[in-house]
């Protein structure tokens, strides 16, 4: 057998490997023993100098008692402020999942726009899985707090709010999935 003749079971073989290394990945990101919150949105919401939005991605995992939290999460939006428009990024801080609901904190290790001096700082948002978009409507929901400078958010960052109490909105376009292995798969 000529060495051209090898390459092609070798590729073969090397794509296989990949593709069941994949496939693995995702069912054990599927089917893991944490909790889970992921997905991105968009929502809108009134603030008195006119009507602000973000888009929230979020990409959260914990262990199932909320131990461990890692992931990350991004937004970038305007508050509806002249000069309002914002970008925030960074690293999940604390994850707390109940049913369909989930509180996370992140840490900004980005921040610029009119977020810019929260920069070290962090924020809790929540977000509320309802299913899947419904006849092209999103039937999920989001909130947030408000941010806080690093020493105020360095004080609680790793304990999370009970996500029952944020005051949700539904969100205008996007979908979040929320997995709490507490009650199951």
């Amino acid at each position: 057998m000529k060495w051209s003749d090898r390459r092609v079971p070798a590729a073969a073989g090397a794509i296989l490997g990949f593709f069941a290394f994949a496939v693995g990945a995702a069912t054990a990101v599927g089917h893991g023993a944490g909790d889970l919150a992921t997905g991105s949105a968009l929502n809108q919401f009134p603030t008195p100098a006119g009507p602000g939005f973000a888009r929230l991605s979020v990409a959260a995992h914990s262990d199932a008692s909320g131990a461990n939290p890692r992931g990350n999460v991004h937004a970038k939006g305007t508050t509806g402020l002249p000069m309002g428009e914002f970008e925030v990024q960074g690293p999940v801080t604390c994850l707390r999942v109940d049913g369909n609901k989930a509180a996370i904190k992140y840490r900004f290790k980005t921040a610029t726009g009119s977020a810019a001096p929260f920069k070290g700082g962090g924020v809790e948002v929540f977000i509320e899985d309802n299913g899947e978009p419904r006849g092209g409507q999103p039937v999920d929901a989001n909130a947030a707090g408000p941010p806080q400078p690093a020493g105020v958010f360095d004080a609680n960052a790793t304990q999370c709010d009970d996500p029952n109490t944020a005051p949700y909105d539904t969100v205008t376009s996007g979908n979040y999935v929320v997995v709490d292995r507490a009650v199951g798969p």
